[in-house]
């Protein structure tokens, strides 16, 4: 057994918590981050039909992996990607993918979700080096030990806040690799403008399918709330001037929707759904 086998959750997690993780859900307790010089929890979720053939799947990789399966590890409340994606493809096996959670570091969250640093609250910087592990190190691994679609356009990566923002920054970067985002409650208010020079810069892949969405009510501040909404349509409107066809962005105002995983949950079915492109 090397530090990379995925064990079943129920032989790696406590038991003496109520989890409630549904479907086939293993777990590698620390995945080596060589780029961070450490490691992490790693989550994969394996669809319905994955041990009924050979066919093979699309992958989405997700942040803040504690809160994306299981309420028990939850900095709040989880998700529900495993009992929403097992709900949606039982008659619809079209829209099975695995699953890949990356736990966040805790302190380390706020750095390694920011590739450019925030002078004036003093955090950012270890993105890049993120964003490679994804790319060189754990893409390969899940590549090489389950049955994927391996190219870009059946790649997504997502999260929510600065996950999102790093799913986009992971996607503009390897565009080889990453062809789909999902990125809810997309925030770079951090950035100093760092994010649209990347995309003014950058060369995204052909595959690009990009689902954004900032909710009405992120905080209690109306101001940082129009902001917020203006980056979307800021990151929507250069990334159309840099050669992006409007049909590959979609950019969602979510009514009443709030930085929270009670908005986020719900809108990962929309979002799946039109990543894949398939209807709603």
């Amino acid at each position: 057994m090397t530090k990379t086998t995925a064990l079943p959750w129920r032989d790696v997690l406590p038991g003496d918590k109520l989890h409630t993780i549904t479907g086939d859900v293993r777990v590698i307790q620390a995945f080596p981050i060589p780029q961070l010089q450490t490691t992490r929890r790693v989550w994969i979720y394996l669809p319905r039909s994955y041990h009924e053939g050979t066919r093979r799947y699309p992958v989405l990789y997700m942040h803040d992996g504690q809160n994306v399966f299981d309420q028990a590890t939850s900095w709040g409340n989880e998700w529900g990607v495993d009992e929403t994606l097992e709900h949606m493809t039982v008659h619809e096996p079209e829209l099975e993918v695995i699953v890949v959670a990356i736990d966040h570091g805790d302190n380390e969250r706020n750095n390694e979700y920011n590739f450019a640093i925030n002078s004036e609250y003093g955090f950012g910087g270890k993105g890049g080096a993120y964003a490679e592990f994804l790319a060189e190190t754990l893409k390969p691994h899940i590549d090489s030990c389950y049955r994927t679609c391996p190219g870009p356009e059946h790649t997504m990566i997502g999260g929510s806040s600065f996950g999102a923002y790093i799913s986009l920054y992971t996607a503009l970067r390897f565009p080889d690799r990453f062809g789909r985002v999902s990125g809810i409650s997309f925030v770079m208010w951090q950035d100093q403008g760092a994010m649209i020079q990347l995309i003014q810069r950058s060369v995204s892949s052909p595959a690009l399918r990009l689902y954004l969405s900032i909710g009405e009510l992120e905080t209690d501040n109306a101001d940082f709330n129009r902001t917020a909404h203006e980056h979307v349509e800021l990151v929507r409107q250069t990334l159309l001037a840099a050669g992006v066809k409007d049909s590959q962005i979609r950019c969602d105002f979510i009514l009443g929707g709030t930085h929270h995983e009670s908005t986020w949950g719900p809108l990962f079915t929309e979002a799946h759904r039109w990543l894949l492109g398939l209807p709603g």
